[in-house]
This record gives C-alpha cells, structure tokens and sequence, in this order.
C-alpha cells in the first residue's frame, strides 16, 4: 500500500515497487530475536489474515510454509509507528480492539497487529531497538547543547516516560540530503552502532527521525573527554595508564570478533562514564567505522586522524584491525610522556612521519618503565604483521605488573582467546618477546618454507629433528629466517617484504609458555612441529623401515600420546 508520508532519508534513491523483499535465505534458529503471530486486515474481503513473522538479523522476515521464498524488510531502514484498531461492527469481540504498528518504507507500508495488547508491547520494544521512531518530540525533550559538529549536534536529552537522562546526537537533514555519500555514511554508522553492546563501547538506544533531523539517543556519559584530562595532567603514573589501556583494549578485542574497525581512535573520541574514573572509558563516534573487508573495499579507505592513524593506512595498503592497535599505541605513547608520538613544525611534517612511522623511542628511554617500553614498541610496531592484537597485547607482561590480580586473571581467563581470530585476516598475531628474554635460536621457529610444507602435510604428521633439518637444508633458508636483535620485536627483520601489507609472510613464534611445554613433553601444543630439543634428539620416534601406512598409524599413537602428556601437565 502506498501512503502519503514524507519520504525518509533511508529511503532508496531508486525503491523496488515490492514492499517485500522476496529471497531464498538459511536462517539459523539460536540468531532468531522474536517470533510470533501477527494479523492483516485484507482490504478486498474484509477477514484477518494470520501470518508468522520473525526479527532476524535486524529484519522482519514472514514466514509461508509453502513458500519457497521468504519475504523480507530491513528494520533498520523502515519507520514504525504504534497503531491502535476499534470497530464495534466487527463480528468476534476479539477483533473489536488490536493493537500494532505500522511499518513505512519507501511511501509503502503496512499495517499489522498482535493478539493482545501486552504481546504488542513485547513486540514493540523489539521493534524500536531495530527500526526508526518518528516521534521524537512527543518522547523526548532536548536540554542543554554539550558538543558540536559538521553536520551533527549532540544534547543532553532527557526521556518522558522514564526520566532518564540521555545524550543525543542530532543530524540535521538539509546538510546532508543532497549527498548520496553522506546519507550512505549516517546509515552505516547506525547500522554498526546496533550491532555492539559492550560496556567500554558507546551504545545507542533509539534512532528517531522526522521533517528535519535525524536523532540517534545514545547513553549519557558524565565524566568528559579524555582528552581533557591529558591537557590538565602532565604525566599519568604508568597504573593509571594501563587501567584505561586495558578497558580500551577489550573493547577493541570486542570490535575484532564483530569484524568492525573503528578508523578513528584518538582521546577525543574516548570519554569517560563517569567523572574522576579514568579507567571507566568509552569509546566513541564510529562516524569513520567499517566492517572489515579482506579486500580493502571500504566507503573510505583512507581516514583517521594523522597523529593517530597507522601507517599502513596512510601508504594505501590493506589493512585490519591492527590499524586499531597502532592507535591505541599512539595513546599510550602521549599517556606515558606527555608528547605526540609524530611531531613537527607543520601539519605536512607530522603526516610524513606518521607515513614513515617514526617514532622517537631513545628520547623516552629512560622516562618509562623497561615493560612499558617494550609494548609500547610493539604497538607502535611499522608492520602490522609484528603488531599484536587486541587481545594479546593484554597479555602484556606490563599489564600483569600494573594491573590488580582479579582484574589481569578477568581480561586472560580465557587462553583460547588468542587462537580465536572471527577477522579471517592475513596479517598474523605474534606472542610476545620480552627484552629480558634470552636470544631465541633459530630452532625456536618455523619459516615461511617450513611453514608451507607443513601445511602440506597430515595434521597428524610428526616432524622429527632429522626431517626439520633435512627441510631446512634443502630449501637453504638461512637468510629468511627470523631473527631476534637486541631482544626486542621491533627488531625482527624480514627480507623480500611483499609491499602489500596483506601480502606479508605469516612466521610462527613459539611463546614463553608453549617453550616450557617443550621442554616437558617434546612437543608443540597445537602445531604439528617437534623441535629439535636434546631430549627429542635422543628419543627415536620411529624405527626401522616401515611402509608408509604402518609409519602414519605409529606416527598417529604417538601424537595422542603427546597430547595426552600435554593435558596432564596443564592439569597439574
């Protein structure tokens, strides 16, 4: 049905004549919001027509059982109003009074409703945590004005009914009505904003929209800019700084695993909850985030704020949510020192050496502490590839030392959580290598040669030192090894760098934990390699000639044997 209400801003440029998108899509039942039964009034006989219907994926999708198609709307650019039916004329009592709502997208709409009142409601709180309200005046009433933009405004706001108190960031509509881009910008922002709910990222509760603006209600964060703070203190003590590090850290680890790139980390986008608590930070504005692409296809590729953003970003090379990290490194380096970690007399000097990434570590040397040091040189690592994620930068000595027990053991508790990657990117996380840490010989890693043949093998085939030195020998791979100078991961040196960043050879490095490992039980947890230890050299693994079959079945017993080892020696 079509209606004369005033178009939307999410309405397409060019609308199907469907109010329906019909589609053969797999719906998996556990994502599945809320299911129920709605009724249609058909204008042409006069009788209610019953359907199925579910949210799905911030879609309302109906269900015909004999239909090989599903019919679809997106929520998050319909428009949903509360529609109240009385007719005395009708024949059954239940149908002289519904309640609904109607749903508008593209000047069509549709009218539907529940079996009660109270079903309606449930349906309803669903719903406007999906769609777009159009009553933002009747719900709501502006306060105080508490930031400004280009295109947006952001108020205090405060909520009829419940008297909360809200922030809401207000996009006035003839700025950005002409440009296609911006409009496609504003429904990516809103549409990533509802996919995250966590306590260290800003959440959105409701989107409004109506004549002139367009409003996204937001929480309400009372303790102010970060920034604010950094210009009022000259030096934060270094437990200070890894309490809010680390807060921004597991959101970013939060943000990985929805496969979302924030692109724009800088202190003032981090604003605390509430006043006096550094380490309750938030992050905000996710105007420049993108949901990750492998390929690099992004609305803007290149975004961010010089000073702040990686380099990589900066050269035009595809990037992940490393990007992030080296942001988050940036912070840590203004924290620690008081200073940018870019400076220059200009604003083209500072992007250049942002470009380059050079940083001045030698002037701060003796300013921050050995561990700081350390991690903030592999967040500020130039190579993605060396810089770690998220969450394995959490496992930081430097954060074991400043942060309280229960709080390290909460962010850690989980060791599969460095394994579990949902970005299937390229660029590949590193353990950590401490600068206390002995040199590590060349027997501690696999290279990208012994690493592609492996991968060529069984998963349950045993390299024995034998064999991992015949590898070695044959592929001659002594200048593409990997090596350790002067302790630290800044340090790492690869020669025939490919200049994609997404291109870059994956190396594995053995950590501190699976060495111990080694060293008790003759083998790597979760790898298919055996180095080359005394105690494996002098253990013979497999005897005598054997065929091929017979080889693979003892090679199989003694992998499980391994792991078992393995298991004890964890449980211990």
């Amino acid at each position: 049905m079509n209606c004369k209400f005033t178009k939307s801003f999410f309405d397409d440029s060019k609308p199907d004549d469907s109010f329906w998108l019909k589609q053969s899509i797999i719906i998996e039942e556990s994502k599945i919001d809320y299911q129920c039964l709605l009724f249609k009034k058909s204008y042409k006989t006069g009788f209610w027509v019953s359907r199925n219907y579910f949210i799905y994926d911030s879609q309302l999708i109906k269900f015909k059982p004999n239909g090989k198609q599903y019919h679809i709307i997106n929520l998050n650019l319909s428009r949903i109003q509360k529609l109240k039916y009385e007719n005395k004329q009708e024949k059954e009592s239940y149908n002289k009074k519904k309640y609904g709502f109607r749903l508008i997208r593209n000047n069509q709409y549709r009218e539907l409703y529940s079996r009660s009142k109270e079903l309606n409601q449930q349906l309803w709180e669903k719903l406007r945590k999906c769609a777009i309200l159009t009553q933002f005046k009747e719900d709501y009433t502006l306060e105080k004005i508490i930031g400004k933009g280009n295109f947006a405004k952001v108020y205090q706001t405060i909520n009829k009914e419940t008297k909360k108190l809200y922030a809401v960031k207000v996009f006035e509509k003839p700025k950005i009505k002409n440009s296609e881009t911006d409009r496609i910008a504003l429904v990516k922002e809103m549409t990533i904003m509802r996919k995250i709910n966590h306590k260290g990222l800003i959440l959105i509760h409701e989107v409004y929209e109506d004549d002139s603006n367009v409003y996204f209600i937001l929480e309400y964060l009372e303790g102010g800019e970060l920034q604010n703070h950094i210009q009022k203190n000259q030096k934060f003590p270094e437990k200070v700084i890894a309490k809010i590090l680390a807060t921004i850290l597991d959101s970013l680890d939060y943000l990985q695993k929805k496969n979302i790139l924030h692109r724009d980390l800088k202190p003032d986008n981090l604003i605390l909850r509430n006043k006096g608590i550094l380490e309750d930070v938030v992050i905000t504005d996710f105007g420049l985030a993108d949901i990750y692409s492998s390929s690099g296809n992004y609305m803007f590729s290149r975004c961010g704020t010089p000073g702040f953003v990686a380099p990589e970003v900066l050269q035009d090379k595809i990037y992940d949510h490393k990007i992030d990290v080296f942001s988050v490194g940036c912070l840590m380096y203004l924290l620690l020192t008081h200073k940018q970690p870019f400076r220059g007399s200009n604003y083209e000097e500072i992007v250049m050496k942002n470009y380059h990434c050079q940083v001045d570590f030698q002037s701060i040397d003796n300013d921050i502490s050995f561990d700081a040091l350390s991690l903030l040189k592999q967040l500020l690592h130039p190579k993605p590839q060396f810089r770690p994620s998220a969450r394995i930068a959490l496992k930081h000595n430097w954060f074991q030392i400043n942060l309280d027990e229960i709080r390290f053991k909460e962010l850690n508790c989980d060791l599969s959580d460095t394994k579990d990657s949902t970005i299937k990117s390229s660029l590949s996380d590193i353990p950590f290598v401490h600068l206390n840490q002995k040199k590590a010989s060349k027997n501690n890693f696999s290279t990208p040669q012994q690493h592609q043949i492996i991968h060529k093998c069984k998963e349950s085939q045993l390299f024995t030192p034998k064999v991992m030195q015949q590898i070695d020998e044959s592929l001659n791979d002594n200048n593409n090894s990997i090596k350790l100078l002067d302790n630290t991961i800044t340090d790492i040196q690869v020669e025939d760098e490919s200049p994609q960043s997404h291109l870059l050879p994956k190396y594995q490095i053995i950590s501190k934990l699976n060495q111990v490992a080694i060293s008790k039980t003759s083998s790597l947890y979760g790898s298919p390699i055996i180095l080359n230890t005394p105690e494996v050299t002098s253990r013979k693994l497999i005897q005598g000639n054997q065929n091929d079959e017979n080889q693979q079945i003892q090679t199989q017993k003694l992998a499980n044997k391994v792991m078992n080892n393995l298991k004890s020696l964890e449980s211990q």
